[in-house]
């Protein structure tokens, strides 16, 4: 199936989204790009999703805080008519996954390869930590967090006291694009949260 350009989805003369759509129907399923990456790493998943969900493959607006990232993203999850999509993020864009659970509506969360315990030497990462895992407001979804080996032994308790419905997979693959490196596991994974 060929991707579909959504660029009429994309509002104002200032858009800050770039990206696919791949199939219409079903649980939307939103899937993040990193910055320093290439969207079209996803689209081998999207085409395996693309038969039973509709997909999006975004790119992240560049050069803007966390939090106005998902911002952003809930505004453009508004301008498409989506409520409560399965949102997978890859790196920094886990945070911008993470960030728009807690602010908003969510199905589910996938974090790809971003352990939300680390200190950080960016104050805007930080801060978007801070308010993942310790503001006043839950992530209250399904979340799951994917790693190519597993992660800390004490990781997964220390997410679950902060993200009571979190879980940790460790992927058993080489490099830090577990998702890539196996995509039928990852796109069943996916599945499985969209139910």
């Amino acid at each position: 199936m060929p991707a579909l350009r959504f660029e009429d989805l994309l509002q104002g003369p200032d858009r800050e989204w770039d990206g696919e759509r791949w199939g219409a129907d079903g649980r939307p399923i939103l899937l993040l790009n990193d910055t320093a990456a290439d969207r079209s790493a996803w689209w081998p998943v999207a085409a395996r999703l693309a038969d039973e969900h509709a997909v999006a493959v975004l790119d992240l607006p560049v050069q803007q805080p966390i939090g106005d990232q998902a911002e952003a993203l809930a505004e453009f999850v508004a301008n498409m008519g989506t409520r409560a999509p399965v949102v997978a993020g890859h790196g920094s864009a886990a945070l911008v996954a993470s960030l728009f659970a807690v602010r908003y509506v969510a199905h589910a969360v996938v974090n790809i390869e971003q352990p939300l315990d680390e200190p950080r030497r960016d104050p805007d990462a930080t801060r978007a930590l801070q308010e993942i895992t310790a503001g006043p407001r839950k992530i209250k979804c399904r979340y799951l967090a994917i790693f190519a080996a597993a992660p800390g032994q004490a990781y997964e308790a220390w997410l679950r006291e902060r993200i009571p419905d979190a879980v940790c997979a460790a992927y058993g693959t080489e490099g830090a694009f577990p998702h890539l490196s196996d995509p039928e596991r990852f796109t069943e994974d996916l599945r499985n949260l969209t139910t």
